[in-house]
Parts: structure tokens; sequence; C-alpha cells
């Protein structure tokens, strides 16, 4: 999930400073995306972690299950999420005026 939040990020808000930039950038993200992707397939594979990854799913359905219902509605915004919507915003009014990055 951090790697698509990743590539989302540098294609929404391209023009926010960030304290680090990736060296591999967005391929290096798709890159980790793949290898997880695969790693995950072959614990399914492997008869002796099938027993225990379908138990860990079971367990994160009940919790997405849980936070639909009741969690959700507790939610409280972290400074960095803030900071984040309020840069869309910004985007978004850049780009609609024509004057941001995708306006160039």
């Amino acid at each position: 999930m951090q790697c698509l939040a990743f590539i989302l990020m540098r294609r929404d808000l391209p023009h926010i400073e960030r304290p680090y930039r990736s060296p591999l950038g967005v391929p290096g993200a798709v890159v980790a995306i793949v290898i997880a992707a695969i790693t995950f397939i072959f614990l399914f594979l492997n008869p002796s972690y099938r027993f225990g990854v379908i138990g860990v799913a079971i367990w994160y359905a009940i919790a997405v299950f849980y936070f639909a219902v009741a969690g959700r509605h507790r939610l409280v915004r972290s400074p960095e999420e803030e900071f984040a919507l309020v840069e869309r915003e910004k985007a978004k009014a850049m780009q609609a005026s024509g004057t941001g990055p995708a306006g160039k």
C-alpha cells in the first residue's frame, strides 16, 4: 500500500516539497509491488504457510468489517493528512486556473 500511495502522490502532488526523494522513483515502487505480489503468491503455494496465511486473511477481513461498521466514525486526521488535503486543493485550484504543472 505504501508503494501505491507513493506512486499516487508522485502523480497527484508532484510539486510539494518532500524531506526525502527516492532515488529509484516510481519504477522502484512498481518493482517493490511486483516483488511483494510474488512473495504473497508463493506463500499460498507453500503448504506449510497456507493455514497461517488463511488465518491472517480471516483476521484482516474481520478488522476491515469492524472498521467499516464502527471504526470509521471515530477517525481524526493526522497533521500529514491535513497537509495532503490542503495541497491537493491547491493543486486543483492551480490546474483550474491553468497556472499549475499540468497547465503548462
